[in-house]
């Protein structure tokens, strides 16, 4: 095998910050060969924060602030890992990261931002509403804007620091307020340690700013330094108090606790000390970024300005860092200008030594500004080498086959046309259930085989789609696992890598595979293009249940779905960058939700048929129950429930590759009411990685189980057809009607 360049070192980059896009970016535009790089984030869309006012204020939609980290990441050939940091430790080599395995790194890079300090305030955690991070920000301040629409009376509202973002964010909620008709209904207040607003820049700031706050009606307590906290009031240090309903805190960052508790050098507030090359000053194999940083050098205040500043750098030493190079110095700005928006599409120019300037021409040049930092990072290289055009002419049946990206998870399966054929020149063409019965000593056991290339760039994340997609076969059969044999590849790279590869991926099986009660008794592994991961498993149906066949329909049954459709277009979407990453996360906790729970409740209720929709789509695998059967199934279009986006997605034109294999059999479907071309027609076709049970119940007991099934945890469970009798001949065994709008 002729292997591209092989991975040599491990770059982690902790924290999507303003620094570690630019890293991203830099990676995408000329790649490091030889370096496999792992961005770890708690957040898919890192905000940025020069937008967050414009934002409050109504003026931009959650995508216009926000970077994608999904292409952004992939751009740059990066492992995205969606986590929470724990802890780390520097001397050792690893991150440990919330409920997964720790990950390894050669060389170590943190920009994780900060948030506003509470500890010092008694009653602040817990009532307040920190500014940041901003991601749970946002969520809490559409909760708060729908308290005052609901008020009975107006409330009042408080803003904790009046510094530039304080005084910035007050302003912007109050122009929110009066743009959804609100304003009448809140009463503002902006509360700051100093004696106006702005307090740590010359007194003409302060001054204008004053004007704009009394000009939106937003009372200004001046020397309140707030003491404590209450259920209805803040409490100063000087004794006064402000009756309060709702409090939001943009004061002094405070330091994560993990930073001092990993060994890193801190400053006496507990941010990571850097030097001139943002190397930490006590381990050279860290660098740290942004709000983290505490610039030994050359101190400065925590603003995204200079973070923005910082990415190059870091990025040309990081690159140095791997090669061996002697690394650049940066010396920021002592200066930086910010332009401080004033909430209604104006905005104030504001650095020392330079005259006041506002209006809103400066609002225009701040917008002009931050839209072109947001396009650095929307507009990206294409992914991947374009595929060549194939030689061969039309004359010669050229142009049939699609160029291009290929899925992974259960997109990539062969179609069913050229699995047919296989099997029948194979004499292997038998009908074929979810698992294969075995008869050992009178015991039936049930064996099946299920295995892909990972659907997502985390390995464990992708060991546990593939294990819990494998078991459905099982849960499909009504079978329990008694145990499993493992197949897996990965990529070839330094043996400390290749290591750490297969631990993370088997770690994912593992964690799955003991949630079910199935012991992993071995395997092999291997090298391969791309991390993939294949199960063989062994199961058991119990003595007193059934065994659920695809042949056990009857006329009259009615057919239900335990899951949402739509994880094959979302996962081609946002692989290919055309659809948001937030998109995914969502097909992601629909793969992570195992059937296993759905059966106990099917057997109570009489299922009598049962199979996985996984390759071949909701629409294809009912197909194989109704021939099973001998029977005919007519599925209601519009009754399965979509996952967010998926429908949206199907008629913008994504598709998973494997969607139009799946569509042919819409070729000896009977349609009623509706065409192929409807989304929730082609949704039915949409290969699906660790999808629902499609189970055939006596009518009488349908509702009983819908019901059962949303208590256990299965709130998309539909009834989306009915079972009945064999078609005649010529006639299709499946019918799709449009039963109640779609």
């Amino acid at each position: 095998m002729n292997h591209a360049t092989p991975d040599e070192i491990d770059l982690v980059l902790v924290g999507g910050g303003h620094a570690h896009v630019a890293v991203l970016r830099r990676l995408a535009m000329r790649p490091w060969p030889g370096v496999r790089t792992t961005l770890v984030s708690r957040e898919i869309h890192t905000p940025y924060s020069g937008m967050l006012p414009g934002h409050v204020a109504g003026h931009y939609d959650f995508d216009a602030v926000h970077i994608d980290l999904g292409p952004l990441a992939a751009a740059a050939g990066a492992r995205l890992v969606h986590a929470s940091l724990e802890g780390l430790d520097p001397s050792a080599g690893r991150v440990r990261l919330a409920g997964r395995p720790e990950l390894r790194f050669d060389v170590l890079s943190l920009d994780t931002g900060s948030t506003p300090s509470l500890a010092a305030v008694p009653g602040a955690e817990g009532r307040v509403i920190p500014v940041k991070p901003i991601s749970r920000f946002l969520p809490r301040l559409a909760a708060l804007l729908e308290r005052v629409d609901r008020a009975a009376r107006p409330l009042d509202l408080a803003v904790v620091g009046a510094g530039p973002a304080g005084t910035e964010l007050v302003l912007a909620l109050a122009e929110r307020l009066e743009r959804e008709g609100l304003r009448a209904r809140a009463r503002l207040h902006l509360a700051g340690a100093g004696a106006a607003p702005l307090p740590d820049l010359p007194p003409k700031y302060g001054e204008r700013f004053r004007h704009e706050l009394e000009r939106r009606e937003v009372t200004v307590h001046e020397r309140f330094r707030v003491a404590a906290v209450h259920d209805d009031r803040l409490l100063a240090e000087d004794g006064r108090s402000l009756a309060v309903d709702e409090v939001l805190w943009v004061t002094q960052a405070a330091a994560p606790a993990w930073a001092a508790a990993s060994g890193l050098e801190v400053d006496e507030r507990g941010f990571v000390a850097v030097g001139e090359t943002l190397q930490s000053v006590s381990h050279p194999d860290v660098f740290a970024a942004g709000d983290l940083a505490a610039l030994t050098h050359a101190p400065r205040p925590k603003s995204g300005v200079f973070a923005v500043r910082a990415g190059p750098v870091l990025a040309r030493n990081l690159e140095h860092w791997i090669r061996g190079r002697p690394l650049d110095r940066w010396r920021p700005q002592r200066r930086a200008l910010y332009l401080v928006s004033t909430g209604d599409r104006r905005a104030v120019a504001v650095r020392p030594g330079l005259p006041l300037v506002s209006g809103r021409w400066v609002w225009r040049w701040k917008d002009h500004i931050d839209r072109r930092f947001m396009d650095r990072f929307g507009k990206l290289p294409a992914m991947g080498a374009p595929a060549k055009p194939s030689i061969v002419g039309a004359a010669r049946g050229g142009g049939r086959v699609a160029a291009g990206m290929r899925c992974a998870g259960c997109g990539s399966k062969v179609g069913a046309g050229p699995l047919a054929g296989a099997l029948a020149r194979a004499d292997a063409a038998a009908p074929f259930e979810d698992a294969a019965a075995l008869a050992v000593d009178g015991t039936t056991v049930y064996q099946t085989v299920d295995g892909f290339p990972l659907p997502v760039p985390d390995l464990w994340l992708g060991g546990r789609i593939a294990a819990l997609h494998a078991l459905g076969d099982l849960h499909a059969m009504g079978a329990e696992p008694l145990g499993a044999l493992a197949l897996a590849a990965v990529p070839y790279a330094a043996p400390g890598l290749m290591e750490e590869d297969l631990a993370q991926l088997m770690s994912g099986v593992r964690r799955e595979l003991d949630a079910h009660g199935c012991p992993l008794l071995g395997g092999h592994s291997c090298e391969g293009p791309v991390p993939t991961l294949g199960l063989a498993l062994t199961g058991r149906v119990p003595a007193d249940a059934p065994v659920l066949r695809k042949d056990g329909a009857r006329p009259g049954d009615v057919l239900l779905l335990t899951k949402a459709l739509g994880t094959g277009v979302l996962l081609a979407g946002t692989a290919a960058g055309r659809l948001p990453s937030r998109l995914r996360v969502g097909a992601i906790e629909a793969m992570l939700h195992s059937n296993a729970a759905a059966l106990p409740v099917l057997r109570a209720h009489g299922a009598r048929a049962a199979t996985d929709v996984t390759g071949f789509g909701l629409l294809g695998h009912a197909t194989e129950l109704a021939r099973a059967s001998q029977a005919t199934v007519t599925l209601d279009v519009a009754a399965p429930v979509p996952l967010a986006g998926a429908r949206e997605a199907l008629a913008a034109g994504e598709a998973s590759s494997l969607q139009g294999d799946n569509e042919r059999v819409l070729d000896d479907v009977l349609l009623r009411g509706c065409t192929a071309e409807l989304p929730a027609v082609r949704l039915l076709c949409d290969p699906q990685t660790c999808g629902g049970l499609l189970a055939a119940v006596p009518a009488e007991a349908a509702e009983p189980c819908l019901a059962a099934l949303a208590e256990a945890g299965y709130g998309a469970a539909r009834r989306v057809g009915t079972v009945g009798p064999a078609p005649a001949r010529g006639e299709p065994s499946l019918v799709l009607e449009l039963a109640h709008g779609a």
